[in-house]
């Protein structure tokens, strides 16, 4: 127990010693362009997922930059997996009911339902929904998380224009 205690304090000792990291954060690391994996090289050909971060960040209780980041996971019936994901602050949703509200291109908001994402971190919205299709046809999607406790939400906006998954 002792040891463990003590390793704590060395760990809390060194967050609070004012050192920087010298590599990008992990929003600099997603970024806000849509990024491919799981296919060719670079490329989005057969890509298994991409992702785009959100191109704002906000202040919470745990975190002084939380964003967000929209991954799309195609399937092989030509549609796909939508998840929507909360870094730097703890996803909120009711298990019941877990959905969130979204504007395509600023347009009128609309619910999109689902289930919470498998890390507890987001909510992976049902093909049903028509979050792919929406998507796929916007230039930005602005989703609505819950971002400290149940009450306070903040939008996030994402830059999709260029979603490209053909494979």
């Amino acid at each position: 127990m002792r040891a463990i205690l003590t390793i704590a304090a060395v760990a809390a000792l060194a967050a609070c010693s004012g050192e920087k990291n010298e590599g990008p954060t992990q929003r600099e690391q997603i970024g806000q362009t849509w990024k491919y994996e799981g296919g060719k090289g670079e490329s989005a050909k057969g890509a298994k997922v991409a992702y785009i971060g959100s191109a704002n960040a906000v202040q919470t209780m745990t975190a002084p930059d939380t964003f967000s980041v929209l991954l799309v996971q195609p399937l092989k019936n030509g549609t796909a997996d939508v998840t929507v994901k909360l870094v730097g602050a703890p996803f909120t949703c009711d298990l019941s009911d877990c959905r969130i509200k979204a504007r395509i291109d600023g347009g009128k908001a609309e619910e999109w339902k689902g289930r919470v994402a498998t890390n507890d971190d987001g909510i992976t919205i049902a093909p049903s929904q028509g979050a792919y299709a929406a998507i796929r046809k916007a230039k930005t999607v602005t989703v609505d998380l819950v971002v400290d406790g149940k009450e306070q939400t903040a939008p996030f906006t994402f830059n999709v224009a260029g979603l490209d998954l053909k494979g």
